[in-house]
């Protein structure tokens, strides 16, 4: 299985057209033909799907709630996370310079763009619908991380829920990869010694989240 049909696995989204996922890769270190404009059209759909689906699921919020939630999804944070999630690097192509002498991109920038881009290709190749999809499933941890209009993030829901079954308190092993990893730390969560969801993060702190947002949406607490 190639790269490309790896990479299009991942994302769940099967390109028509995978020219535009190859440019939507490619950095303008290496390459005329590269990412900047699609990351620019990724950035508005990225935008509007997560506002869509704010403006659903918090009917009783304001624009200023809705404003900093929807900045938490498309943080330079998340969009490392989701470029770990679908595993962007190895197949970003990119200047020579670009790579540190492990072959690892450097640059937080380049992933975090590389992500919007992808969207942006998804766009042009599929439509909305398709975008829209692609977004949604994408970020489905995100949604389940997020603070609740009580206050109330990933880890207090899923440890009021363990707790009200008799289970105990959440367990979460944390692996530190080292300063020039990116990102830099993975949570594991488990419930009753069962692995419910992993996160990675920049932050041990949002590692945890992110692997608490999964175990809910393992066990269907969302």
């Amino acid at each position: 299985m190639s790269d490309l049909t790896q990479l299009q696995a991942r994302i769940a989204y099967s390109f028509s057209d995978t020219g535009l996922l190859e440019q939507a890769l490619t950095h303008r270190s290496s390459a005329e033909a590269h990412l900047e404009r699609m990351e620019f059209l990724g950035d508005a759909v990225l935008g509007l799907v997560i506002s869509e689906a704010l403006y659903a699921s918090h009917p009783d919020a304001d624009e200023g709630v809705l404003s900093r939630m929807r900045a938490h999804f498309v943080c330079r944070e998340s969009l490392l996370a989701i470029s770990h999630q679908w595993e962007l690097a190895d197949s970003l192509t990119v200047g020579k310079g670009e790579r540190d002498s492990h072959g690892a991109i450097k640059s937080e920038s380049i992933q975090a763009d590389a992500v919007e881009a992808v969207v942006g290709a998804v766009f042009l190749d599929g439509g909305w619908q398709s975008a829209r999809t692609v977004v949604l499933s994408g970020w489905a941890a995100m949604f389940a991380e997020e603070h609740q209009p009580d206050g109330r993030d990933a880890k207090t829901r899923l440890q009021e829920w363990t707790q009200a079954k008799g289970w105990g308190l959440p367990e979460y092993k944390v692996e530190d990869l080292g300063v020039d990893a990116l990102p830099r730390f993975v949570a594991t969560c488990y419930v009753q010694g069962r692995d419910l969801g992993t996160g990675r993060g920049n932050r041990k702190k949002y590692a945890e989240l992110l692997a608490a947002g999964k175990a809910l949406l393992e066990i269907g607490k969302t």
